[in-house]
């Protein structure tokens, strides 16, 4: 990862509604959906050019969910997206689908 200040860390750790406490906390310590923040969070700051998510969205609150729509719909690189949540799906810029019950 190219070298990150701390305000850069904050800065998009706040975007994902990530608090102070959790900033703090062990890892061990968090609860699922704040362990996906956390890794969302550290997606963003280490600028894969390829995205493989699995229903990103289980075990997340709903007050969550723009936020990572928003952060997934400013992403630069390929992505492949597995979610069966179409309101969070239709939040984010797709180029193109490949649907498996249509092919």
């Amino acid at each position: 990862m190219d070298r990150v200040t701390e305000g850069e860390i904050r800065s998009v750790a706040a975007g994902f509604l990530i608090g102070e406490n959790t900033m703090k906390a062990k890892i061990g310590t968090l609860s699922e959906g704040q362990k996906g923040l956390v890794a969302l969070a550290q997606l963003v700051l280490l600028r894969p050019g390829l995205l493989i998510l699995d229903e990103p969205t289980n075990h997340m609150n709903f007050r969550h969910l723009p936020v990572i729509a928003a952060a997934l719909d400013k992403y630069a690189g390929a992505m492949i997206l597995v979610s069966h949540v179409p309101e969070f799906v239709g939040q984010i810029r797709i180029d193109e689908v490949f649907d498996l019950e249509k092919n």
